[in-house]
């Protein structure tokens, strides 16, 4: 029976310990299950299921990376290139920063959308309460006048009828951003990589910083770019063809512009290994900045552009059946009998 897959909350702790203990140069066996028992932080069952399959003689990769999904093949092409790069604790840590980074990011967009999530409720009680309430006296009052109701009384009273699809309507259109952030941040593109601009730029840095880690190792980069791809989504095919990329002074998405033309270089003896190393760290600290950067304008304008659709609704909604029908019905009512 397989064993079931570590969450991305265990992984992250369980991350950040193994990245304590390689980097403090103690053994993994043993000491995960007593940092569980010390550290209410660390799951006890999760840290003392992988003590027991590193004991096992499992590897470090099938221990906390089990599973087919893309954070799991992610996080081993990571630990694969620590392991090969004697770097573990950098890039087990480059790893866990990216995924705090993107859930501080959602908190800080969670909490910015308070207001307009509120808003959007007290727009949808009053419309439809004054909707509700005002087109039945409309009718009642024209009726007075007329026997025969006009086209566009008609079309209000159809349209109250219908007062549970109108509100769906007007929630899904103000929920219309929000739906739109949240499919761009699960999507991804034809390359594996993230199609909401934050999440791209914090993985393009990450495979930079696991270039770095693995030039600095001296690993072949023959098996170090199939690995970097692999780590920023790339599926196996992808990932094996990345090199062959590089070879051709071609870009690969999953690496990035940069870090693509660097390793390039480095391959054809352009650079030196600590050049490259040391651009690399810079590409990676620009990305991190861009990715801040691009998190914080999202966390701006998204709750900005959803009050701005909230209140077109409303103006919407008022003018044409509130307003433009009282000045209708009195018209009518001024005309003489």
């Amino acid at each position: 029976m397989p064993k079931p897959s570590l969450t991305l909350n265990e992984q992250l702790a369980l991350c950040r310990q193994v990245a304590r203990l390689v980097h403090s140069k103690l053994p993994l066996e043993g000491e995960l299950a007593r940092l569980a028992r010390s550290e209410s932080s660390l799951g006890t069952s999760a840290a003392q299921r992988v003590d027991q399959q590193l004991s096992a003689g499992q590897s470090l990769s099938d221990a906390l990376a089990a599973g087919t999904s893309r954070r799991s093949r992610s996080l081993a092409a990571c630990i694969e290139v620590g392991e090969r790069s004697e770097r573990l604790d950098r890039t087990l840590d480059a790893w866990t920063d990216m995924h705090l980074a993107s859930s501080r990011y959602g908190q800080t967009l969670r909490t910015a959308m308070v207001y307009p999530c509120l808003l959007i409720a007290v727009t949808l009680c009053s419309l439809g309460y004054v909707v509700w309430a005002l087109i039945p006296e409309y009718r009642d009052t024209y009726a007075q006048y007329n026997a025969r109701l006009p086209t566009w009384l008609e079309w209000l009273v159809a349209v109250r009828q219908q007062m549970g699809w109108l509100m769906i309507g007007l929630l899904l259109t103000a929920m219309a951003p929000l739906l739109w952030w949240y499919w761009r941040r699960q999507s991804f593109d034809r390359a594996g990589l993230p199609n909401e601009a934050a999440r791209r730029a914090r993985v393009l840095a990450l495979s930079s910083q696991l270039l770095q880690c693995g030039v600095e190792g001296s690993v072949p980069l023959a098996a170090l770019i199939p690995l970097c791809a692999q780590a920023s989504g790339a599926n196996a095919s992808d990932a094996q063809q990345a090199f062959v990329a590089i070879g051709q002074q071609r870009s690969v998405p999953t690496l990035g512009r940069e870090a693509s033309l660097l390793t390039s270089s480095l391959h054809a003896g352009l650079l030196t290994p600590v050049e490259t190393s040391q651009h690399l760290s810079e590409v990676a600290g620009y990305l991190k900045q861009l990715a801040d950067d691009q998190a914080a304008r999202a966390a701006r304008w998204l709750p900005m552009l959803v009050a701005l659709i909230v209140g077109a609704l409303t103006i919407v909604t008022y003018v044409c059946l509130i307003y433009w029908p009282w000045l209708q019905l009195l018209q009518r009512i001024a005309q003489p009998q």
